[in-house]
C-alpha cells in the first residue's frame, strides 16, 4: 500500500493540475529544431514552480504529452523524463507521469517511475492507461509494474540504509472512464480520476469505487476519488464564456467532453465545495484551458477561496510570481533521458 505525501492528507480537499496541454504542438514533434524541448520544459518547470509554492498538491502529465524537437521511438516515456526534471523545481507537489503498458515490459514502466520517484524524494505518481482487453490482463499489468518497485533491485536503487524503515512506493493513479477502469481503480488505484459531467455522476461512480473497494479488501478510503474539470477562470461571467467560445473555436482547443467550470474563481470554488460536500469528490483535477492564465487564476484566486470555504488547512505562499513562459529554459545534456528513465 502507498502512503499518501503528507500534501495529500492535510486538507480536506485535493488539487490536481493536469498540465498535458503544455506539450509540444504535433508541428513540433518532427521538427529538427534542438531549441524547441528546451521552450517546452522552461514553460512547464515555470508553471509547475507555480503551482507548488501556490499549493496545488499533484501534477499530471499523460501520454500525450509530447516536449517537441525530432521524433524518437521512446517519445511516450517524455512524460516521466519531464516529471523527473520537475523535481528541481518543485518541492511538495506529487508528480504524476503516464508511462504506457503495451509498448514496453512493466519493469521498464516501473524503473522509469522509480527514476522519477527517487529524483523527487518519493514524490512520484503512476498514471495508468488500462488495457482495452480486460480488466484482468490490466490488473495483472499493473500488478507486475508495483512488484517490480518492491524487487530487491529497486529497492537497493531507491531504499534507505539496511535496517530503515521501507521507503512509500510511488503513487498509483487510474483513469476512470468505463466499468472496468472503475474496477482497476478499485482494485489498485490510490487516486481514481472520473470523466463525468453531472454531480449525480459523480456521486454514484464514487460510491461504486468505495464498495469495490471494500470487496477487493480496501478501506473505502484507501482510494481517493478526483473529478477532471476544464476550467476558464476570468473576472467576471461574461469574460469567461468569451475566451471559452474563442479557445473552443481554435484548432486543438479545449475538450468539449466532460465537466467544466467557465467563470470566477468564487464559481468554481462554490462548484468544488458543493460536490465535495455532497459525497461527489474528494477534489478535482484542473484541466485549465490555456496557460498560463488559468494556471495563475487556480493558484492566486481558486486556492484561497476553497481555503476560506474550509477546504484547505492553510493558505498557499506564493512568492514572487511571474508569467512562467518568461523564465529561462531548463537545458541538459545529451544523457538526460538515459539517466532521467533509470532503463
Amino acid at each position: 500500500m502507498a502512503q499518501f505525501p503528507s500534501s495529500l492528507t492535510t486538507h480536506k480537499s485535493i488539487i490536481g493540475l493536469d498540465l498535458s496541454g503544455t506539450g509540444a504542438p504535433r508541428a513540433w514533434q518532427r521538427s529538427e529544431d534542438t531549441e524547441a524541448e528546451s521552450f517546452i520544459m522552461g514553460r512547464l518547470a515555470g508553471l509547475a514552480s507555480l503551482a507548488d509554492r501556490g499549493g496545488v498538491d499533484f501534477l499530471a502529465l499523460d501520454s500525450s504529452f509530447r516536449l517537441g524537437g525530432s521524433w524518437r521511438r521512446d517519445a511516450w516515456l517524455d512524460g516521466a523524463v519531464a516529471a523527473s526534471r520537475l523535481s528541481r523545481h518543485t518541492h511538495r507537489a506529487t508528480l504524476v507521469a503516464t508511462v504506457p503498458l503495451g509498448v514496453t515490459e512493466p519493469a521498464h514502466v516501473a524503473g522509469a517511475i522509480t527514476s522519477v520517484h527517487r529524483a523527487s524524494a518519493e514524490r512520484a505518481g503512476w498514471q495508468v492507461e488500462p488495457s482495452t482487453a480486460s480488466h484482468r490482463s490490466s490488473a495483472r499489468a499493473v500488478d507486475a509494474v508495483i512488484s517490480a518497485w518492491s524487487a530487491p533491485t529497486a529497492r537497493h536503487r531507491t531504499g534507505p540504509v539496511a535496517g530503515a524503515p521501507e521507503r512509500a512506493r510511488p503513487l498509483v493513479v487510474v483513469g476512470v472512464r468505463s466499468p472496468l477502469d472503475l474496477e482497476l481503480a478499485a482494485a489498485r488505484a490510490d487516486i481514481a480520476r472520473l470523466t463525468v459531467s453531472t454531480l449525480e455522476e459523480a456521486r454514484l461512480a464514487r460510491a461504486s469505487i468505495r464498495e469495490a473497494a471494500r470487496e477487493w479488501g480496501r478501506r473505502p478510503e484507501d482510494v481517493r476519488v478526483l473529478v477532471d474539470i476544464h476550467t476558464v477562470i476570468s473576472g467576471d461571467q461574461r469574460s469567461a464564456q468569451a475566451r471559452w467560445e474563442l479557445l473552443a473555436a481554435l484548432e486543438g482547443g479545449p475538450s468539449a467532453g466532460g465537466l467544466r467550470a467557465v467563470g470566477t474563481a468564487a464559481d468554481l470554488a462554490t462548484l468544488w465545495h458543493s460536490w465535495v460536500r455532497a459525497g461527489a469528490a474528494d477534489g478535482f483535477t484542473v484541466i485549465p484551458a490555456s496557460v498560463p492564465t488559468d494556471v495563475i487564476a487556480l493558484v492566486q484566486d481558486v486556492v484561497p477561496e476553497l481555503t476560506a470555504r474550509g477546504l484547505r488547512s492553510q493558505a498557499p505562499v506564493v512568492v514572487g510570481a511571474q508569467t512562467p513562459a518568461a523564465r529561462p529554459a531548463a537545458r541538459r545534456p545529451a544523457r538526460a533521458r538515459t539517466v532521467a528513465v533509470g532503463a
